[in-house]
């Protein structure tokens, strides 16, 4: 029986995790973009089915969208509102987009194909933001899915002092205030050999929900900016190492 329910929950995530994506094939970024903000769909946990939305999904496309516009009002990369596109983890097309934003990863589950590639895409100089994700168990699973990409390596507490925050706003301060609890907010990395910063973890935060309400109003308009800049120096950063 509880084989058969185990069955029945991933029947239903293949069905719901279609929908969304399906939706989004008539949303074709520019070809001339320099910048298309890739939103990585995964394999998920079987109590993902559990959750409201499909959990990869989250603030998509409205944060997709408002990101990319932010970053092309603010700098000189040639980008537009609608440079983005739903990437499969596991997919050879992950390669083409140096950044990557992946949310909600206590629901992540990497099977051995989407292993080899996402180690294979950090490896090669791909960047990922994680992003929309709280509380111990979720960053549990999230270390516990990234020892099977990396299994001698570790995240690392990121400081104020750290180059990702002066690579284009000078971000003073760390401490910033969620859109919802619990906190505190930390910012976690995952580097190479060489230092350089592979992931950057937004935990007990959520940045792209503050990109996805800005619009509406019902954020603070200060830490919707804020939320913004983050992002700009994340993207700067991986541009650029």
């Amino acid at each position: 029986m509880k084989r058969l329910l185990i069955g029945l929950a991933s029947l239903v995530l293949a069905v719901l995790a279609m929908l969304p994506a399906l939706a989004s094939l008539d949303s074709e970024p520019p070809k001339d973009a320099e910048f298309t903000y890739a939103r990585i769909r995964y394999h998920m946990t079987p109590d993902a089915i559990f959750v409201r939305e499909v959990p990869w999904h989250h603030d998509y496309p409205y944060g997709d969208e408002t990101f990319p516009t932010f970053v092309k009002e603010v700098s000189r990369v040639h980008t537009a509102s609608n440079a983005y596109q739903i990437v499969d983890i596991d997919s050879p097309d992950l390669f083409k987009y140096p950044f990557a934003y992946l949310c909600e990863p206590g629901y992540l589950e990497l099977n051995d194909k989407d292993t080899k590639n996402f180690r294979e895409y950090l490896e090669r100089g791909g960047f990922v933001m994680v992003d929309d994700f709280r509380g111990p168990r979720h960053l549990s699973n999230l270390v516990y899915q990234m020892k099977k990409v990396f299994p001698n390596r570790n995240m690392v507490p990121l400081t104020v002092s750290h180059s990702i925050f002066d690579s284009f706003y000078k971000i003073e301060s760390l401490d910033m205030r969620p859109p919802y609890g619990p906190g505190p907010v930390e910012f976690l990395g995952l580097e190479d050999d060489h230092g350089r910063l592979m992931m950057v973890i937004d935990y007990n935060n959520d940045l792209s929900e503050f990109w996805e309400w800005l619009d509406e109003g019902s954020l603070s308009l200060h830490d919707a900016a804020v939320s913004l800049k983050f992002g700009t120096n994340y993207l700067i950063y991986a541009l650029t190492h």
